[in-house]
């Protein structure tokens, strides 16, 4: 009897570590993946728009908790315009000419409806001088041949979300409740008892 008491623990104690485990990256909040400009840089000549990128798009219907605010070495912001929301990537029209340490601060929204935020720095060494045209030596140029225009990825063309993994969790979830509690019935079933 013992043996089945232990049993009927462990089973349901292994099924819920695991359930677990498995569900925590699905619960994770969303990440910063990619930016423009990118933390502690340095860019060079002017800057007309900040570009991030995100690990899932924002939570739709929620567009005004999205912000981008970029504050110049003078202490004034430089965003201008307004926020373009595209899929995952968010950008924001800015004027950074000045040189100096530019502070970028951000706030998203999760999939799961939760607030993000953080920031970086980087930084500018100002508007560049303009070119001034040289006299140079005539050489013909090659001329530019014209092939078919890339075509963009599957995926890309479909505009949703790959959501593949989210449902082999669910069904792989589904699948270890259904082996406990057929587990849980097995065990405690009682074999009836022999006839004497």
């Amino acid at each position: 009897m013992r043996l089945r008491t232990l049993i009927a623990t462990l089973i349901p104690a292994t099924v819920l570590a695991t359930a677990l485990t498995m569900a925590a990256p699905a619960s994770a909040h969303d990440a910063l993946a990619s930016a423009t400009p990118a933390a502690d840089t340095t860019i060079s000549g002017d800057l007309n728009a900040v570009t991030l990128t995100f690990s899932e798009q924002p939570l739709a219907g929620l567009e005004s908790g999205l912000v981008i605010s970029v504050i110049g070495p003078n202490g004034s912001e430089v965003t201008t315009g307004t926020l373009n929301v595209d899929g995952s990537t968010l950008t924001k029209p800015v004027d950074v000419t000045a040189p100096g340490t530019y502070k970028l601060a951000w706030r998203s929204v999760s999939v799961d409806g939760h607030p993000i935020s953080d920031g970086y720095k980087f930084t500018s060494t100002g508007r560049t001088a303009p070119v001034t045209p040289t006299a140079r030596a005539t050489t013909p140029l090659a001329t530019p041949t014209i092939g078919p225009a890339p075509t963009a990825p599957a995926a890309a063309q479909g505009g949703g979300r790959d959501t593949s993994p989210a449902i082999w969790a669910l069904g792989g979830l589904t699948g270890l409740f259904a082996l406990a509690v057929v587990g849980i019935l097995l065990i405690t079933r009682r074999r009836p008892k022999a006839p004497e």
